[in-house]
């Protein structure tokens, strides 16, 4: 007798949905309501933040890339006794 056959997946199928609909109300009641007066303030923050953490990381990737570039070029000049330009 095989595990898998279709009681057994009709069982998971009925637990799976009971589970996401309980769990879909359980966070639609613990969801802050719009009469919180900083909640705008907070999610204006955090955007903020998030834009000012994506363009630090993106200036710190893009000089992270220029300057290994570069470096590899010079190495690899010294290493063959070539003048660098």
């Amino acid at each position: 007798m095989s595990i898998i056959n279709r009681r057994n997946a009709m069982v998971g199928w009925a637990t799976w949905t009971l589970v996401k609909k309980t769990a879909a109300m359980k966070a639609k009641r613990a969801a802050p309501t719009r009469s919180d007066n900083g909640s705008s303030k907070r999610k204006k923050a955090v955007k903020a933040g998030a834009a000012a953490a994506a363009v630090t990381g993106a200036v710190v990737f893009w000089r992270a890339r220029h300057r290994d570039s570069t470096d590899h070029d010079s190495l690899a000049a010294e290493d063959l006794d070539a003048p660098i330009e």
